[in-house]
């Protein structure tokens, strides 16, 4: 996904270590789906690779003082980007079928809301829009003021949004929407925790507490969502702003960042691409599906499965990492 290391600073190899390896889980997303349990347990095991991303751009991003007109740079190039990809997959979803024409006002209407996935690109801008208040706090903000703003938007973005969900406390829930607060608060804890993380360096003592708080969200994810889907699909504990899944992102972040990793040319560019893994591998998992390709049956599920997103991963970042090379088209996919 998007890269926010600046092009004239050194890279950070564990940084770029933590993008690679979360955009594979990212991919699994969409490759596992939710038809079959396997597929489920897949799709559980993966939530937390969305949120790493925000993390890491709020590890970069609130490093230093950002200029507005840089910024506002970025939320425009953020714009092009998304129409220049809705525009890809109209094209595609027309040719083969799945979409008609139905004239220019349907046409931007798609461009400005399709696909689905591209939801992250208009996340990404609002942080970015936000980054100057988030830094003149991160600046000037005592750790123990620091540590109180992640306590607050974690319990209204995270705590919040998984109640609301669960209908246990509908009094309170009406009280709390009128805040208007929650569903914003939870991508902003993950890019104050980003700058946290760069400003402040865990003891090893608090470093394992976030692990195991990780390892027992990645289990109630899976764990939960398979026992609670018994019926049919339920998504309560698969938001990416759920405590179970941002623990999980934050151990998996902070466990990258503490690797003693010395940088390389190949990860550093295999880094600055998953922005077009992640904007591209939609495209070759539903290509197949047209052709006929994916059929599940001919492997066992907890084989196929990852299998698929493996496939689909190591392609898309095979592809980016070729447009990259290509003058113009390396704006599309770095």
């Amino acid at each position: 996904m998007r890269s926010d290391t600046p092009s004239n600073a050194p890279r950070s190899a564990p940084a770029d270590a933590a993008r690679v390896a979360a955009a594979f889980f990212v991919v699994m997303i969409h490759a596992s789906g939710t038809s079959w349990p396997q597929g489920l347990a897949f799709n559980a095991l993966s939530r937390f690779g969305v949120p790493v991303f925000v993390i890491l751009s709020g590890y970069f991003m609130l490093s230093r003082e950002r200029d507005t007109r840089g910024l506002v740079r970025r939320c425009a190039r953020l714009a092009a980007l998304m129409f220049s990809w809705s525009a890809l997959y109209f094209i595609y979803n027309l040719s083969v079928g799945d979409l008609e024409w139905s004239g220019p006002k349907e046409l931007l209407r798609y461009l400005l809301t399709e696909p689905v996935h591209l939801w992250y690109l208009y996340a990404t801008g609002a942080l970015y829009a936000l980054t100057p208040i988030f830094g003149v706090f991160c600046g000037h903000a005592t750790r123990r003021q620091y540590e109180y703003a992640l306590l607050v938007t974690f319990v209204l973005g995270c705590v919040v949004t998984v109640l609301d969900a669960s209908a246990l406390f509908p009094t309170f829930m009406i009280i709390v929407s009128k805040t208007h607060v929650a569903y914003a608060l939870g991508f902003a804890f993950f890019y104050l925790l980003g700058g946290y993380l760069r400003r402040y360096r865990l003891s090893s003592r608090a470093a394992s507490a976030v692990y195991a708080l990780g390892l027992l969200g990645l289990a109630c994810t899976i764990g939960g969502t398979l026992c609670l889907s018994r019926g049919g699909l339920n998504e309560l504990l698969l938001s990416y702003t759920s405590p179970n899944v941002a623990a999980t992102a934050a151990a998996f972040t902070l466990f990258f960042l503490r690797l003693p990793l010395r940088g390389s040319p190949r990860l550093s560019a295999a880094a600055r691409c998953t922005l077009g893994v992640y904007l591209l591998h939609p495209l070759l998992i539903l290509i197949p599906q047209h052709l006929g390709l994916w059929e599940p049956q001919t492997l066992p599920l907890f084989l196929a499965v990852p299998l698929r997103g493996a496939a689909v991963y190591a392609l898309a970042l095979l592809i980016s990492l070729a447009l990259s090379r290509v003058p113009i088209l390396k704006r599309l996919v770095s």
